[in-house]
């Protein structure tokens, strides 16, 4: 290995610690979700060896049980966090109650090590396309706490897996096809590391089986034989969604989806879709990841041959760029003409989420050798991502749809006038409300009015807290240490736990920037 992969390497890898501490700082440390607890529900139950889980957001089996409509990825990856969080509450002797918070608390971090993981592999692989070592610091940077990531990896949702998966698949494919022309070693490496991103994205969500697809399609036509290493990954996704169907319906073609898996379920008009997705006041990419608003300069970019000192041996970007385009453009027509394009109840566009990686490997490019004016446009839209994402992260958005009357729904998800008010109203858009309940709940705090837990009342078993502590966490900070204090465990412990958490992370950060500012000067 040359000293300048070495020096690579190194540095991803305190991304990856530095990333961690971070988002485990910012965790909310709770699975709340309907979607989220049945995947918890899920996981629990693989470690009792069934698939059942209690009804809620599943569908009824032929043997009269209850399964969950999504897919098993999310909750097999998640298996080994969520049995050391039972371990942990079994040894401290908590109260089955109790027990499953503790349980759920564990578990609810499996995301921010998804998503420090894919930024360390995202600053890897900018770097072998032969972006500098700054640009790709900050183009990791702003993909993690710029953009909606860092919110959905407070989260027990598929979307973080989807996208290191996605990005895997992408860059895998392309290193493998333009390494190959550039007469670099590591041609069979490459393509396996396409596999396994084909894998894991496919596993995660069904639905992203075309992205996949395409995203492989930066492998080329030259040579077909190539794609037989990819395929391998994608097949034994498919199969193992077949067998999972089987166990749950009898059929392998039984998703547990029903319409929403027909083509009658894609009726959104484009043109709706597509504003919906992109510049809506309420789930528009471009306000809620404002960084991505550099991407075209960065893919034509991409398209040029580049060469730095510091990386000789770098792999050209053509390929990305073309199969990036195509997944772009395919997942706004799949997404942009589905029933349930907003992707509620969730924070942002949900199913760009995913796109997030192959959007920033373009801004990398256009923050690489950028002129002065672009490098302020770029500062300024990646604060403006910051400050986004800051309401995001204090404010869970399903306490901000109860405040704003978007839930309980009182419209069917298939009504055209569904959340029509929080999607395309500015008056009521999520970013703005998100903020309001922030300033609020920190005003309310610094005078002392904070929420109490366990002030009695029926414990809603999917929830596992009371309607009343649902109505006094309104008012809360979605923070894991600020819900322990709700809960009445000492302020001390909880004070020094962030502290120490706050200066490691401050440290790690630190010695992740001096590695990448080594590699500049190496």
């Amino acid at each position: 290995m040359s000293r300048s992969a070495q020096g690579v390497g190194q540095t991803a890898w305190r991304i990856v610690l530095a990333a961690f501490l971070l988002f485990a700082l910012s965790g909310g440390g709770r699975i709340v979700g309907s979607d989220e607890v049945t995947m918890f529900q899920l996981a629990h139950a693989m470690l009792e060896g069934r698939i059942d889980v209690p009804q809620g957001a599943t569908l009824q089996g032929p043997d009269g049980r209850f399964y969950s409509k999504n897919t098993a990825g999310q909750a097999v990856l998640s298996l080994p966090l969520v049995a050391l969080g039972g371990v942990a509450a079994r040894t401290a002797g908590f109260r089955e109650e109790k027990a499953v918070l503790a349980a759920r608390f564990g578990a609810s971090f499996f995301n921010a090590l998804v998503a420090a993981a894919l930024l360390g592999v995202f600053y890897v692989l900018t770097r072998r396309f032969g972006v500098s070592a700054r640009a790709a610091f900050a183009a990791t940077a702003m993909l993690g706490f710029t953009t909606p990531l860092w919110v959905y990896a407070k989260s027990f949702m598929a979307e973080p897996t989807e996208a290191l998966g996605l990005l895997l698949a992408l860059s895998g494919a392309a290193m493998a096809a333009e390494g190959r022309a550039q007469s670099l070693p590591g041609e069979r490496r490459w393509l396996w590391v396409a596999a396994l991103g084909a894998f894991l994205t496919i596993s995660a969500k069904a639905s992203m089986l075309p992205l996949a697809l395409l995203a492989l399609t930066a492998l080329g036509t030259r040579r077909l034989s190539r794609y037989a290493i990819p395929a391998f990954g994608v097949g034994v996704a498919i199969i193992g969604h077949f067998a999972y169907n089987a166990a749950r319906f009898g059929t392998p073609f039984e998703s547990g989806y029903g319409a929403q898996a027909s083509v009658s379920a894609f009726s959104t008009p484009l043109w709706v879709g597509l504003y919906g997705l992109l510049l809506s006041s309420g789930k528009g990419l471009a306000w809620f990841a404002p960084v991505v608003w550099l991407a075209p300069w960065g893919w034509a970019a991409m398209r040029r041959e580049r060469s730095h000192s510091d990386e000789p041996r770098h792999v050209p970007a053509h390929a990305a760029a073309r199969a990036g385009l195509a997944v772009l453009i395919v997942a706004l027509l799949q997404f942009g003409t589905f029933q349930h394009w907003g992707g509620d109840g969730s924070w942002g566009p949900r199913y760009l989420v995913p796109l997030l990686p192959l959007l920033a490997l373009a801004v990398a490019f256009a923050l690489d050798g950028a002129s002065r004016a672009r490098k302020r446009i770029a500062w300024v839209l990646a604060v403006c991502g910051l400050l986004v994402q800051l309401g995001g992260v204090g404010i869970y958005f399903g306490a901000q749809m109860r405040v704003a009357g978007d839930y309980p729904y009182t419209l069917a998800l298939e009504d055209p006038h569904f959340m029509e008010a929080s999607h395309f109203n500015p008056r009521y858009a999520p970013i703005v409300g998100h903020w309001r309940m922030l300033q609020e709940n920190i005003r309310s705090h610094v005078h002392g009015d904070i929420p109490t837990l366990g002030q009695g009342g029926e414990v809603d078993p999917r929830l596992g807290i009371s309607p009343g502590d649902q109505q006094a966490l309104l008012r809360a900070i979605d923070v894991w240490w600020c819900y322990a204090a709700y809960a009445g465990i000492p302020r001390t412990p909880l004070v020094l736990a962030v502290v120490a958490l706050l200066v490691a992370s401050f440290w790690a950060a630190a010695r992740a920037l001096r590695s990448a500012a080594a590699e500049r000067s190496s």
